[in-house]
C-alpha cells in the first residue's frame, strides 16, 4: 500500500486558509470588510512584471546599460608603506602583461571561475591601467595601479611588481 503526504506546499496553504476562514485576528476588533468603490479597477502590474518592459525603448534593442557598480572600477589599495624605487620597471612579476594584451601566464581558476587582466596603457604618472574580466565578460577597469599596489578582483587578489613603459608584472597574491 502506498502513503502519500501533501507536499508542505499544501500543507501551509492549507493552514493560511484555516486561519482566514477562523478569523484569526487577534483581540475583538472585527474582520476587515471589503472597501466598496465606484472607480474603475486598479491597473494591474502584470504579475510582478517589470513596469519598464512595456516602456518605449529607443535603443534598438540594445542591452539595457550597466549598472552604476559595474561601471566603476575596481579599487586599488596601496601598500602599508610606501616603496621607495629608482625605477618601476622591475621586470619583476610572476604575470606579465604586455599593451593590449592579456596577461601570461594565466590566473589559475578560482571556483570554477576564470579572471584576465589585460594592460591598457600606461598612465602619465607611470602608474598601469588595468582591465579585468571575469568569466569572459566584458572587461571592467581597475584603478589606475602604482608598484605595490594591490586590487582584490572577486576571488583573486593581485599586486603590481613592475610597471614599464610597454608592459606590468604583477604577483597572485592569494
Amino acid at each position: 500500500m502506498l502513503h502519500l503526504r501533501p507536499a508542505p506546499r499544501v500543507l501551509a496553504a492549507a493552514a493560511a486558509l484555516a486561519l482566514l476562514l477562523g478569523g484569526c485576528g487577534g483581540g475583538d476588533e472585527p474582520a476587515p470588510q471589503p472597501a466598496t468603490s465606484t472607480s474603475a479597477p486598479a491597473a494591474s502590474d502584470g504579475g510582478g512584471a517589470d513596469p519598464s518592459a512595456d516602456a518605449p525603448s529607443d535603443a534598438g534593442g540594445a542591452s539595457p546599460e550597466p549598472s552604476a557598480a559595474a561601471e566603476q572600477p575596481y579599487p586599488v589599495t596601496p601598500p602599508a608603506e610606501p616603496i621607495e624605487l629608482a625605477d618601476d620597471c622591475t621586470g619583476e612579476g610572476m604575470h606579465r602583461a604586455m599593451v593590449g594584451e592579456t596577461a601570461s601566464p594565466a590566473l589559475p581558476e578560482r571556483a570554477a571561475g576564470s579572471l584576465a587582466i589585460t594592460l591598457t596603457g600606461v598612465d602619465a604618472e607611470g602608474r598601469a591601467q588595468l582591465a579585468a574580466s571575469l568569466d569572459g565578460s566584458d572587461p571592467r577597469a581597475i584603478a589606475p595601479a602604482a608598484v605595490g599596489d594591490s586590487v582584490e578582483i572577486d576571488l583573486w587578489t593581485i599586486s603590481v611588481t613592475s610597471i614599464c613603459a610597454d608592459s606590468v608584472e604583477f604577483d597572485l597574491v592569494n
